[in-house]
């Protein structure tokens, strides 16, 4: 029950109170344009501006915790290196139904860590959060131009197109800055001594020195993005000549 009370009071009545005042003040500055949004239909946008817009606040916070976190942490917690060689865990001998295993990943707590390493493990967690804050912006500004009654304005086509060139960049990019990151740790560890390979009696287990398997999601999320711009564009267009018309 403390649970939901908690909810309600730090995270529903701030979104209410927010919508609110998102309202109000499209309203105020609203003129007499056609083809207005019903009640209903306010309140469901302006919910959606207000949470894009509490999302972007988060966002620019969590950016700023990360950097603080990551150049500041000795020792630096990093996850995900990718490991060669390993051998079947001992426990998988306790069912005959499983016919092999092995350990895949790894994460290691370092002391020390370079300053370049840092950025690229900064970037990494940083270019996702920018791709998220392009939208979220982007959403809130489509909120803004929906409630005051005129969604085909000039900025809206630019304002989704920088969202889509964020979303390829922080999807491809943060996946690269990664691969990046987890290879400069290799190389401050020592190649020779943290590697997986073969001493000539049989393979030992270790890190591999560079492993990058890119998930091209974030290509289509983008070409998505991108064509809904070009249709905002094609409506501002369209919108602009039948003022003219008029």
């Amino acid at each position: 029950m403390f649970g939901w009370q908690f909810l309600a009071l730090w995270v529903g009545l701030p979104v209410l109170v927010a919508t609110i005042v998102v309202i109000v003040m499209v309203r105020s500055r609203r003129g007499s344009a056609t083809g207005s949004l019903s009640k209903v239909e306010e309140w469901v946008v302006a919910l959606v501006g207000t949470g894009a817009l509490l999302i972007t606040a988060g966002t620019v916070y969590l950016l700023i915790a990360s950097a603080v976190h990551v150049f500041s942490a000795d020792p630096s917690l990093v996850t995900g290196f990718v490991l060669g060689n390993s051998p079947a865990p001992e426990f998988i001998e306790r069912s005959e139904a499983i016919a092999g295993g092995g350990y895949e990943t790894a994460w290691l707590e370092l002391i020390g860590l370079p300053t370049a390493t840092r950025w690229l493990l900064y970037l990494e967690g940083a270019l996702p959060a920018l791709a998220t804050l392009a939208i979220s912006i982007a959403v809130a500004w489509l909120a803004i131009v929906l409630l005051r009654g005129r969604p085909f304005v000039r900025s809206l086509p630019s304002v989704v197109g920088i969202a889509a060139i964020a979303v390829l960049v922080g999807g491809l990019g943060s996946q690269v800055f990664a691969s990046f990151a987890r290879s400069s740790v290799v190389e401050y560890l020592g190649v020779g001594t943290i590697t997986a390979g073969d001493s000539g009696d049989g393979p030992y287990e270790g890190l591999l020195a560079g492993a990058l398997a890119l998930d091209l999601a974030p290509v289509g999320w983008a070409l998505g993005l991108a064509l809904v711009a070009a249709a905002f564009q094609i409506g501002t267009r369209m919108q602009r000549e039948t003022e003219l018309l008029v």
